[in-house]
């Protein structure tokens, strides 16, 4: 415990870097790096599907990409993008901010989700009073519809 004049040991300055990790700029550059090497190999296969994709809109208007659920999924894609870097960082650097982690993750995806499913179920109030006109009350009268 202590050196030979009685003081403690000195240490090095010099860290070591665990064994088997990468910092991770790197590992950041090697999924940009990857992701830009596949659109370059495969644009032509893109320019494709982006023309398809076109004229099915034109031909079918009704399947139209809806906008809230490209942000939902954009948001649930975002928070469990943080959920395997939260879990990263849990298992390799400091277990004790787990529970920030869940919080952080759960909490968003709990509002991502409810609020998709209050505009799903508005839409769909409003496409059961398209097909049954003769439905007596307004909109705020199916409140209290559930689904069982």
């Amino acid at each position: 415990m202590f050196g030979e004049n009685g003081s403690y040991p000195q240490q090095s300055a010099e860290k070591k870097p665990l064994s088997g990790s990468l910092p991770p700029c790197l590992v950041v550059g090697g999924f940009v790096a990857c992701l830009a090497a596949l659109m370059v190999l495969n644009s032509k296969g893109m320019a494709a599907a982006r023309r398809r994709r076109k004229k099915e809109a034109q031909e079918h208007p009704e399947r139209k990409l809806q906008a809230t659920k490209v942000i939902v999924f954009s948001v649930l894609l975002t928070y469990f993008l943080a959920f395997v870097l939260g879990v990263w960082v849990v298992i390799w650097k400091d277990f004790y901010q787990l529970s920030t982690l869940l919080a952080f993750v759960g909490s968003a995806s709990v509002f991502a989700i409810g609020f998709y499913c209050w505009k799903s179920k508005a839409e769909n109030l409003l496409k059961i009073k398209q097909q049954l006109p003769d439905t007596p009350g307004s909109l705020s009268d199916f409140s209290n519809i559930s689904s069982q």
